[in-house]
């Protein structure tokens, strides 16, 4: 079983890199750093987004290989999968809506296994990750509930769980609100050890 961080140089990619690390980390699963060359990203600048992340990953004794391969990126991908026991993909984006995404692309390839998308706002701040946010609907998905708590724990980082939600204000607040609903996930983290703040939002939050 292992991580995988998709990379192809970019500072998106990098971004989801340094999540992959710590994820790794507080699960103790080696990291693969994969590229895939398809003659449209640049290799330099992948050996160099490498050299910085083989760093970070060597000073939180992470356990990490480096993997290239060779042709479509979405085929390569899911062909490595089925070689490889794969816990979750780490890859970025930055776009606003998922229709052009190549994350999105990645998602609907019908991979089998966890994909964790980095929606990166502001490029020029990939690397401050001390403020972990999670946004979630009604429903929180266990899996990257655990996920999210790793990375607070790894980077000893603040956790803020948004929750939107279309109630009206009335139906929002109180016991019977959004917080107690998110009762069960907050004492799941103090069960960790980990301090979450619950954030009520009442309209969809555009991430």
């Amino acid at each position: 079983m292992r991580v995988v961080s998709l990379m192809n140089g970019s500072l998106l990619s990098e971004a989801a890199s340094i999540y992959a690390i710590f994820y790794a980390k507080s699960i103790e699963l080696p990291l693969t750093f994969l590229f895939v060359d398809n003659g449209l990203e640049s290799i330099e600048k992948f050996q160099s987004s490498l050299a910085t992340l083989e760093e970070v990953a060597e000073a939180n004794q992470v356990v990490f290989e480096t993997v290239i391969l060779k042709g479509d990126v979405i085929d390569q991908l899911m062909h490595f999968a089925q070689l490889y026991s794969i816990d979750t993909v780490f890859c970025a984006t930055r776009k606003q809506s998922n229709t052009h995404s190549f994350s999105e692309k990645i998602i609907r390839s019908g991979i089998e296994t966890a994909i964790a998308v980095v929606k990166v706002k502001n490029v020029s701040q990939v690397r401050s990750y001390h403020r972990v946010l999670l946004v979630a609907g009604e429903n929180i998905n266990p899996h990257c509930y655990l996920l999210w708590i790793g990375l607070i724990s790894a980077n000893q980082a603040l956790g803020k769980l948004y929750l939107q939600n279309n109630r009206t204000i009335k139906k929002a607040s109180g016991k019977s609100g959004l917080k107690y609903e998110a009762a069960p996930f907050v004492q799941l983290a103090g069960m960790l050890k980990q301090q979450v703040e619950v954030v009520q939002v009442l309209q969809p939050t555009p991430l």
